[in-house]
């Protein structure tokens, strides 16, 4: 096991004040997924469960921290009604959508390219009886029709590649305006290793729809593989009115920074909405304490 991985572990918020705990499910756990032949099924959050199998490094941090992307699923958790619509753009095996469809009761529309990962996604769908609220995509997005390359090794770092290789896929690729065909989106998530900004190209009438109050968007610097930038995706989100935010889940609090994070940003508009919103959300109870 790598040395990053248990840090990450034990220095995860959710894990600070329980780091022996931590250690040896993380351990055990890792053991388990290791010498189990079969996918095995982890309860998750509020009487929903993930199917993790090995090789699914990023599925298995949700076990190991409970709620990997702390801050960002507990604004999501908080903020989602039921009859709000949940876009997850590079939905990998579902982690977000689960969150959102079998926790907050939102409908959630779901996109991954590629096949295997796909029917992974397919099935912590299924399995937490949630096809009625979630609308699956085996699709990639970006700013036209077209058909790309992926990568189809990687697991949750699958991205898109400029020619065909040994692990490649060809996918067809259209604009998230073209698949949502005037649907509404209330809170928009895109992880897509790089290829953010093209997907946002692609989503000018998502975006420009006041129904939209929050964009969570990866932002680690790998934009520049597709000579696209962060800095780019700032600017569209702004000139549509959005600004950036950390989020304390504890308090319920949405600080303004003004710059983008190294993992992923938030951005809201129409923050006063947002604020009555996160207040009044449900409480959920992870570890024994709720939040």
């Amino acid at each position: 096991m790598k040395l990053k991985t248990i840090k990450t572990v034990i220095n995860h918020p959710l894990n600070k004040k329980r780091k022996i705990g931590a250690l040896l499910n993380l351990f055990l756990r890792a053991i388990v997924i290791r010498l189990h032949k079969n996918p095995i099924i982890y309860p998750f959050i509020k009487d929903t469960f993930l199917v993790v199998e090995k090789g699914m490094s990023s599925a298995e941090l949700q076990i190991y921290c409970s709620l990997y992307d702390y801050d960002e699923m507990l604004l999501m958790i908080h903020f989602l009604r039921e009859g709000d619509n949940f876009v997850d753009v590079g939905a990998n095996i579902g982690v977000y959508s689960v969150l959102a469809s079998g926790v907050a009761k939102a409908n959630s529309y779901s996109f991954e390219p590629l096949p295997s990962t796909f029917n992974k996604l397919k099935r912590n769908i299924n399995y937490n009886y949630l096809s009625d609220k979630v609308t699956l995509f085996n699709n990639g997005v970006g700013d036209k029709k077209e058909s790309l390359f992926f990568t189809n090794n990687l697991d949750a770092i699958n991205h898109v590649v400029s020619k065909e290789g040994v692990n490649t896929l060809n996918v067809n690729v259209n604009t998230l305006d073209f698949f949502l065909n005037g649907k509404k989106a209330h809170f928009l998530k895109v992880d897509v290793e790089g290829y953010e900004e093209f997907v946002l190209r692609g989503a000018i009438k998502t975006i420009e729809d006041p129904a939209l109050s929050i964009i969570l968007i990866e932002t680690n610097g790998l934009t520049s593989q597709y000579n696209s930038s962060d800095q780019g995706i700032h600017s569209i989100l702004t000139l549509a009115g959005f600004n950036t935010y950390s989020y304390d889940p504890q308090k319920r609090i949405l600080i303004k920074t003004g710059s983008l994070n190294t993992t992923n940003t938030i951005y809201c508009r129409n923050i006063e909405f947002i604020n009555k919103r996160i207040k009044n959300g449900q409480t959920i109870n992870i570890l024994g304490k709720n939040y």
